[in-house]
């Protein structure tokens, strides 16, 4: 009997630790920053790089879909959530070299949403070796897109909100946001607007309220670059999307080589909060045919 009880407490305590191995929540020194990460799973590592103002917690719903049979990997940029240092769109890419050297991956499934969608696009760019997958969801026009339409544009959108936030406060401009086509959710979804309320208020404002120049480390990816991408490639956004990332993603599909894409019906700039199973079964489906090919 207290054989048995030893091996069956021998065995709770291994699959505890096992169930251990799978989750790592930490932060990483990238020399001027901290960057807060989360590795969650095992296999095929999968990285999702979140949206302007929000945080990796944007992600939740793909943790829990993906990490049963992937490595999912999710991070706050610098400047955002709970990592430090000063919001740098050049800097990023290395700071996901960075994450990745330090877990141990060599190569994976790059997600980037908006922001993020430049953020994997410069990181493909600059270290195609490291992307065996890449994902561009709701992506804003990269450096040289044209032509532009007419209007202040997103440059003159953010400078908006940059002097909102200033003269009004960060309160202020979250209901301008929740307002704007970036909040676009389908009217059955009412619990997304609390949603959106809980991520903005993680939102510190660093990146409009104390503007830093960019290092210019990993410069933007340009749009003359596109041809030279050869890993698989999905580009993805909502029905509802603003008209200019539909643009450019019809763009990005005539540009790079190795793309297809899927449109999620009843979905906007955050397609993955208001149809969370469509988002789901398009990556899936995707990362599917890129292993059946490998």
């Amino acid at each position: 009997m207290k054989r048995a009880a030893r091996l069956i407490g021998l065995l709770i305590t291994t699959i505890a630790n096992a169930g251990l191995a799978q989750s790592r929540v930490g932060s990483i020194n990238v020399g001027d920053a901290l960057i807060n990460y989360e590795s969650t799973g095992r296999g095929q590592a999968i990285v999702f790089i979140h949206g302007w103002a929000l945080h990796l917690g944007a992600w939740d719903d793909q943790a829990a879909a993906f990490s049963p049979t992937h490595r999912v990997i999710r991070y706050d940029s610098r400047g955002f959530g709970r990592s430090t240092g000063f919001a740098d769109i050049t800097q990023d890419p290395e700071d996901l070299r960075i994450l990745l050297d330090s877990l141990g991956v060599r190569s994976a499934y790059v997600v980037g949403h908006s922001r993020g969608a430049i953020v994997a696009l410069s990181f493909a760019v600059a270290y195609p070796d490291r992307v065996a997958a890449l994902v561009l969801y709701g992506a804003p026009p990269p450096v040289g897109y044209q032509p532009m339409p007419s209007g202040p544009g997103l440059a003159g959108m953010f400078a908006m909100f940059g002097e909102i936030a200033r003269k009004y406060g960060l309160d202020s401009l979250g209901k301008v946001v929740a307002a704007s086509p970036l909040a676009w959710f389908p009217p059955n979804r009412p619990d997304l607007t609390p949603k959106l309320q809980a991520m903005w208020s993680r939102y510190s404002g660093r990146d409009l309220l104390d503007p830093h120049p960019e290092s210019g480390r990993v410069l933007a990816a340009r749009m003359e670059q596109l041809s030279d991408l050869r890993m698989p490639t999905l580009i993805i956004y909502g029905d509802h999307e603003m008209p200019l990332f539909q643009l450019v993603a019809d763009t990005l599909v005539k540009r790079i080589a190795n793309v297809r894409k899927t449109v999620i019906v009843n979905g906007g700039h955050v397609a993955h909060w208001a149809q969370p199973d469509l988002f789901d079964r398009a990556l899936s489906e995707f990362f599917a045919s890129v292993s059946s090919r490998r």
